[in-house]
């Protein structure tokens, strides 16, 4: 007689691997788009032979964030049917939304304490040692293949805010008096926000790092320091104003882009998103409620966009380059609704005194 292998071992065995493979998906994120996919493929079959889906969705469900998440879903799919698109271009914009359903999941797998500070613990190794390369690579006028001195993730977007979220790991683990020295804290800190402001050079960033340190600080209920931290984050982004080249420039750059973009011959950053918000408000305006469905920007911007253009205003664009445009304008007002009350539960519980809900709220926002 043969003994049935014991299948609860092997199902802790991938449940482990499975929590290995979601820390590895969250630090590849802004780093490699391949690693990326494949650690999230492993990470989705792991979970599904783990034998704890049911058990994981409920963990997942019984939090406020779980719920919100799950009724968004429902309405995303809801969406489905009312969209003039194919259900291939249906199915994929649901796909695209794979980040929050990765969420739910982590809901329910990440409960023990030490799994939490294993995912800040390695991530701040690579962030750490990203910036530090960075860093090096920047001061030796050594570029990576053909991307911006200094930059070495997928781009200089994906960098400042990977590193914003760093700072936010930083600020936690100062809080939680860990075994990591202070002083070591410091100096990531400070190689991480410098690196936003001199080397990144992403608007993105110049804008997530003050109101993710001041969310932080009202988080950790030290609002008596905040108008302090205000007054040194307004000193500190002077500074870098007048000192950075790099800084000034694009800051400038984004304020004339702004004024000009009605009447620029050329294609440029700022004013696309200014036409991308113009146009689409004025969609929105004719179906606020439930939107165009689920895949409809696409297809309902770019016909709207190339009757009234003949520029290049008039480019066809999959998304409107700002999230809560996009879910109104595919979703309607019920979706952004729905969207925020995903957003405001991960926030209530960050402010309620929960410091992993406040390092979750910082990933999501950036």
């Amino acid at each position: 007689m043969f003994a049935l292998p014991d299948y609860s071992a092997f199902a802790k065995k991938a449940e482990i691997v499975c929590l290995y493979l979601a820390i590895i998906t969250g630090v590849a994120a802004p780093i490699s788009t391949a690693v990326t996919s494949f650690a999230y493929a492993g990470f989705f079959l792991a979970w599904l032979v783990s034998g704890q889906i049911l058990k994981t969705l409920h963990v997942s469900l019984s939090q406020p964030a779980g719920k919100a998440i799950l009724v968004f879903f429902i309405w995303l799919a809801i969406g489905m049917l009312y969209a003039p698109t194919s259900w291939h271009d249906k199915v994929i914009t649901l796909l695209s939304w794979k980040k929050i359903f990765f969420t739910l999941i982590l809901l329910g797998l990440f409960i023990e304490k030490k799994w939490k500070h294993r995912f800040i613990f390695v991530y701040m190794i690579v962030m750490t040692l990203s910036v530090s390369i960075s860093w090096g690579l920047w001061l030796l006028g050594l570029p990576v293949l053909d991307k911006e001195l200094g930059i070495i993730m997928t781009n200089h977007t994906s960098q400042s805010m990977a590193f914003v979220a760093a700072s936010l790991c930083c600020l936690y683990l100062w809080s939680e008096n860990s075994f990591v020295n202070k002083q070591w804290l410091l100096i990531a800190f400070l190689l991480f926000a410098s690196n936003i402001l001199f080397i990144s050079a992403s608007r993105s960033g110049y804008l997530a790092l003050p109101v993710a340190i001041i969310f932080v600080i009202i988080c950790l209920n030290n609002r008596k320091h905040l108008l302090s931290v205000l007054l040194v984050v307004l000193t500190v982004f002077t500074v870098a104003y007048f000192t950075s080249t790099m800084f000034k420039s694009s800051i400038e750059k984004g304020v004339e882009e702004s004024a000009s973009y009605k009447t620029s011959e050329n294609f440029t950053s700022i004013g696309a998103r200014m036409i991308f918000l113009e146009n689409t408000l004025e969609l929105i305006k004719q179906r606020p409620l439930i939107g165009y469905g689920t895949s409809s920007f696409k297809n309902v911007y770019g016909a709207y966009a190339e009757k009234k253009y003949n520029d290049w205003r008039g480019e066809p664009v999959s998304d409107p380059h700002n999230q809560y445009l996009f879910v109104w304008f595919e979703n309607g007002l019920i979706g952004l609704l729905l969207f925020l009350g995903y957003i405001f539960t991960v926030l209530k519980q960050s402010l309620s005194g929960n410091k992993f809900a406040f390092i979750a709220a910082g990933f999501m926002r950036v």
